[in-house]
């Protein structure tokens, strides 16, 4: 297959439209003056310039976020759900636990030695006559 190369600038290339705005950030930016352009007209009224100022402010960050901001490569929706998806549903501190087999082969054996131990004392009574009971056998 023919591959032909081009360079990275020319692939981040996005046509301007209108005050060197992309569409995106074109309709983003319409989508927030929309939005507080009458908020602040009417809220002014009702809760005082300097409030209605900041609540413009806080109100128009979503969209113009959504319009400009680029992170990595991906768009800023696309940015939120990553970090919601890698940081809050999924763990970040994994708990590394080691089993130390050399240990674990050695509780083993320890366990064993322990029965067979125990079973030597018993077959030992046995052979002793320490449980006086005729039906008891040697134990294997």
């Amino acid at each position: 297959m023919i591959d032909i190369k081009i360079p990275k600038e020319i692939r981040s290339y996005k046509e301007k439209i209108y005050f060197g705005l992309n569409l995106r950030q074109l309709i983003c930016t319409g989508l927030s003056i929309a939005i507080v352009v009458p908020m602040y007209i009417f809220g002014k009224q009702y809760i005082g310039d300097d409030i209605a100022s900041w609540l413009v402010i806080i109100v128009s960050i979503p969209p113009i976020s959504v319009g400009f901001v680029k992170y990595n490569g991906m768009n800023f929706e696309e940015f939120i759900l990553s970090f919601i998806r890698f940081s809050i549903l999924y763990p970040q501190k994994r708990k590394y636990k080691t089993e130390n087999l050399y240990e674990v082969i050695e509780n083993y054996i320890e366990k064993e030695e322990k029965k067979a131990i125990a079973k030597k004392k018993i077959n030992k009574k046995i052979k002793e006559g320490a449980f006086n009971v005729p039906h008891i056998k040697k134990v294997q």
